[in-house]
């Protein structure tokens, strides 16, 4: 399986290619793996040897394998005996399925089948077969199909004078089976270049500088990785576990060390706290195009990336957190991918507890924001089972923002210690196996004592999310009932309730039950709030949330305004700016003097340059908020570039972006940069540099009332 993490200046994330998620049923089990491999970067070749070790399918049947269709086989041998072959013109999926999901082979379509003619007495029960192969494998480097934060460039496989990056997805050995094997990767390289993998490392350097380096992987897996390149290495005893730094000349110590540190800190801390780290040693890999990939004990992280000063502190934790869910404890993908969101709530949401309550209420409330802007809609959403890997902001909201809350509420409903147990016991149980969401509800349910099924299925298996909204407040002698009313379909949740009294604040926990629920307050209580601190997964109101970018963002439709103000070079550079968002961005380009009142109806526009709507968006914004006249004066006064998000006085699910830049060449950078700001309502930029960012305040939301008012 390949697991690929996929990192955003926000955090990591591992995006799981459903290439080898499929369950194969009639391929031939391989049980171990043996390569020995060199490479030819220049050429961008490699030559292989693989010694597989094969239980045996039907006695007279080919061996059938599949591999990249750029190398060719030169040989398959056993038992000292050549053996006939042939490559098919095109693979047959159901030599090895019974029923091919064509769906999902989409990562297929760079394979060839290889048969192999049984000896005349017919296969053994378990055998050895030996297969030479060689050839070139380059993938170019592309963009993500969406312009997406968190995406980066992707490649099957490469081999490159700069590094090489293989993959299971690469099919650089012969893949007959989704059985989980063992394996032992053999590199012999020379001028300073360096492999790395899975496993526990054997290095030799000989006499003439050249290395041998073995990487034994003694416990079953489902995908091998190879990255190699001209290395320096690091490494240092974290107790029985050996941590490598493999970065570049120019990468100095200064750099690497917190990586190294660190790394043996976040072992301690998942290690103390879910059980042992599942392998023998933990790397930093640096790459030369910027990726944030996590593979079983090591991460493959771009020569920039590593230079972010927050990444050692973040996202890199999220990453050695990822060694126990995904690479430890596997996915069962045809249940849903649950790793994400358990990933995101042990590392992202963790860290932002540590900072603060106040800290770990905003990451709740983004992710609910997420959901409202790129998920809930009609043939948007989705139910947690059916999600794979994220491939836009839609199923990053699903994937990971939903599966994190489903947690965070596990953990509220069953209790801190109970629910650590249970991550235990979960990962004991279920260390290099494949589970699923089934199999999490049942170890939950054990622990706690309490059947969890029925509230994991209703999480799980069906899309949606809660929504809430106050009903009818009452008062009689013994104090307040107020009536907190539940849209279909209902959830089975606990609901924090919290009210004040005179300079105190006070909270209880409701269950809801079904369509209608009542709290009881004491006759003194004057303020009410319900779920004060966006602890349930629930749908928000827009009244909840300020106008974002990510509103505009995650719109089905848009309309990109030219203003009229806007001439010369920054007219053509804001034109450009648009034409890198693609296609995906749905934009339809209107020039402002040609714009009709109702060709924006129904869209979220993008205001670009000055112009009458640029204007109005600035009335809009200072009318509804207290800072942004704050906002808007500091960027007139220093001549900053905005950007701010208002919503449209006519329809509150519709946010207009406004794009202000200093200067024509400034358009590029602030489009690109764009997306990694989609939480916020408003950034002011000096060049390619953000000096300033927030989201609008709100004075009230609809999930509160002033009892005092209501007598």
């Amino acid at each position: 399986m390949r697991l690929r993490i996929l990192l955003s200046v926000l955090g990591l994330s591992v995006v799981a290619s459903t290439a080898f998620a499929l369950e194969t049923d009639r391929g031939w089990p391989v049980q171990r793996h043996r390569v020995e491999l060199q490479l030819q970067p220049e050429l961008h070749r490699l030559e292989a040897v693989d010694r597989i070790t094969v239980e045996r399918g039907a006695v007279a049947e080919p061996y059938r394998f599949l591999l990249h269709r750029d190398l060719q086989v030169t040989g398959v041998s056993f038992d000292g005996r050549a053996l006939e072959y042939r490559s098919r013109d095109r693979w047959r999926p159901r030599d090895f399925f019974s029923r091919p999901d064509y769906r999902e082979l989409g990562s297929f379509s760079i394979v060839q089948q290889i048969e192999v003619t049984p000896p005349a007495d017919g296969w053994p029960a378990r055998f050895d077969l030996e297969v030479e192969y060689a050839g070139a494998i380059y993938d170019s480097l592309h963009a993500p199909p969406v312009a997406y934060s968190r995406g980066f460039e992707t490649t099957s496989g490469l081999v490159d004078p700069r590094g090489a990056y293989l993959d299971g997805g690469s099919f650089w050995i012969p893949w007959s089976s989704s059985a989980r094997f063992r394996a032992a990767i053999t590199t012999h390289l020379e001028n300073g270049w360096e492999s790395v993998s899975q496993g526990r490392r054997d290095r030799i350097v000989n006499e003439d500088g050249s290395t041998k380096t073995t990487w034994s992987v003694d416990y079953p897996e489902e995908s091998l990785y190879l990255i190699a390149g001209p290395y320096t290495i690091r490494e240092r005893r974290h107790g029985e576990v050996q941590i490598f730094a493999y970065t570049y000349a120019q990468t100095d110590a200064a750099t690497v060390e917190p990586y190294l540190v660190r790394a043996g800190e976040y072992l301690d801390r998942y290690g103390s706290t879910i059980g042992p780290y599942p392998f023998s040693k933990w790397a930093l890999v640096e790459n030369w195009w910027q990726t944030g990939f996590g593979m079983p004990s090591f991460t493959l992280l771009g020569d920039r990336v590593i230079r972010l000063p927050f990444i050692v502190d973040t996202s890199y934790g999220h990453e050695i957190l990822h060694c126990w869910w995904g690479n430890g404890v596997n996915v069962r993908y045809e249940q849903g991918n649950w790793c994400e969101g358990l990933t995101a709530f042990g590392a992202d949401y963790a860290f932002k507890l540590e900072q603060s309550e106040e800290a770990g209420r905003a990451y709740r409330s983004d992710q609910l924001r997420g959901y409202l802007d790129f998920a809930s809609g009609e043939n948007r959403d989705f139910a947690l089972r059916d999600f794979r890997e994220r491939s836009d902001y839609g199923t990053q909201a699903v994937g990971y923002g939903k599966s994190m809350m489903v947690f965070h509420m596990l953990q509220r409903r069953i209790g801190a210690d109970d629910f650590q147990r249970g991550l235990q016991e979960f990962y004991r149980r279920w260390r290099f196996r494949a589970a699923g969401w089934p199999d999490l509800a049942e170890v939950f349910s054990e622990v706690s004592g309490q059947d969890l099924r029925p509230w994991f299925a209703q999480w799980i298996d069906r899309p949606g999310a809660l929504r809430l909204r106050l009903g009818e407040i009452r008062r009689s002698a013994s104090g307040w009932q107020v009536e907190i009313l539940q849209s279909p379909p209902y959830y089975d949740a606990r609901v924090k309730v919290r009210w004040s009294e005179g300079s105190e604040r006070k909270e209880s926990t409701l269950d809801l039950d079904g369509a209608q629920s009542w709290s009881s307050l004491p006759p003194q209580a004057t303020h009410v709030e319900v779920d004060p601190d966006f602890d349930l997964f629930r749908l928000l109101s827009r009244a909840e949330v300020s106008p974002t970018l990510g509103q505009t963002l995650g719109a089905d439709s848009t309309l990109v305004v030219l203003g009229v103000a806007t001439t010369g070079a920054m007219r053509e550079a804001l034109r450009e700016m648009v034409g890198a968002w693609g296609t995906e961005v749905h934009a339809r380009i209107v020039e402002e003097s040609a714009l009709r009142p109702s060709d924006a109806v129904g869209r979220s526009v993008y205001l670009l340059g000055e112009g009458d709507w640029a204007a109005r968006a600035r009335s809009i914004a200072t009318q509804a908020t207290r800072e942004a006249t704050e906002v808007l004066s500091r960027a007139e006064a220093e001549s900053l570039a905005l950007i701010f998000a208002v919503r449209d006085p006519d329809n509150e699910d519709i946010a207009w972006t406004t794009i202000l830049p200093q200067d024509a060449a400034q358009c590029g950078a602030l489009g690109r940069k764009l997306p990694h700001y989609s939480r916020y309502s408003w950034l002011l930029f000096s060049g390619e540099k953000n000096l300033a960012k927030g989201q609008w305040s709100l004075r009230s939301t609809p999930l509160q009332a002033d009892l005092v008012r209501s007598r």
